[in-house]
């Protein structure tokens, strides 16, 4: 015979929910072509160098509501071989790191 226990209810407020994987904030720099040579992580002290870019996709979706999106993403590789994926917000004109 199985007995039933209750377990107690856990009420969320809304500011306990946060997004999973949400995009940090970078600083880039780019050179006179507009092409990524740098950037500076959440975080650290000190800017890392792109050694390659590996792709590169450009993302236009929910242009029907009130906040679009447009964005241009790179697959990177820094100086020390890390992978990151990162994307260039066009309406806001701001970088940011996506974990994924």
């Amino acid at each position: 015979m199985r007995s039933l226990v209750k377990t107690p209810e856990i009420r969320r407020q809304k500011s306990d929910l946060r997004p999973l994987n949400a995009p940090s904030p970078l600083r880039v720099q780019t050179d006179a072509m507009g092409r990524i040579v740098s950037i500076w992580r959440q975080g650290r002290l000190t800017p890392r160098t792109i050694s390659a870019i590996q792709d590169r996709w450009r993302i236009d979706d929910e242009w029907w509501r009130e906040h679009a999106i447009s964005r241009m993403y790179y697959e990177v590789v820094l100086d020390d071989g890390t992978l990151l994926t990162i994307y260039h917000d066009l309406i806001g004109d701001a970088w940011f790191e996506q974990r994924t």
